[in-house]
């Protein structure tokens, strides 16, 4: 299976929580051609916010007890940017590769980790929780369309606000489904 395929999954996971009234957000958990782990981000359902989709499907690709060597074959695929909390909850749980559709303007970390990762060098931290090779931009033009959508559904509902910062990104010109920038090159 390939990466557009892989992405594919998610961007139709992502429209599936929007249809039940959430941010179309969503994550799978790849190891090989197997999904392991999915879920989309659930904060109007459970009433909470830390229920981020990446976190979710970390949360139980976790419960599998895979050893240390296996995790590191995972690969996290998303539609949105990883924030903080779920690249810190990816490198702790030694996912090999992430890939993502749409920068997060707002929270997205991935740029803040990886200089951190430069600024520490290889010794320091790399060696118990390395990096993960992150791949951006699959997918990015369906993603944001995902978002005005959603804003457009939700004009008048409370954390809409969040969602416009996305919504109003560019699309990119003559690239439907961009090759996958890859992150730190």
């Amino acid at each position: 299976m390939t990466s557009y395929e892989k992405m594919e999954f998610v961007i139709r996971l992502a429209r599936k929580a929007m249809d039940n009234g959430e941010f179309p957000i969503a994550a799978i958990i790849y190891h090989g051609d197997d999904i392991i782990a999915s879920a989309y981000t659930t904060e109007n359902a459970d009433g909470r916010f830390l229920v981020h989709a990446e976190q979710k499907a970390l949360m139980e690709a976790d419960m599998r007890k895979l050893p240390i060597r296996e995790r590191r074959n995972l690969e996290l695929y998303t539609n949105l940017e990883p924030c903080l909390m779920c690249l810190g909850t990816a490198i702790s749980s030694f996912v090999g590769k992430i890939y993502y559709s749409v920068e997060a303007p707002d929270d997205g970390s991935v740029e803040l980790v990886s200089r951190e990762y430069e600024r520490r060098g290889d010794a320091e931290i790399s060696s118990q929780f390395p990096f993960p090779e992150i791949h951006s931009g699959l997918f990015r033009d369906q993603s944001i369309q995902l978002f005005r959508e959603f804003v457009e559904l939700n004009k008048d509902k409370p954390g809409v606000c969040y969602a416009k910062t996305i919504a109003e990104l560019k699309l990119s010109v003559n690239k439907p489904n961009a090759r996958p920038a890859k992150i730190g090159e």
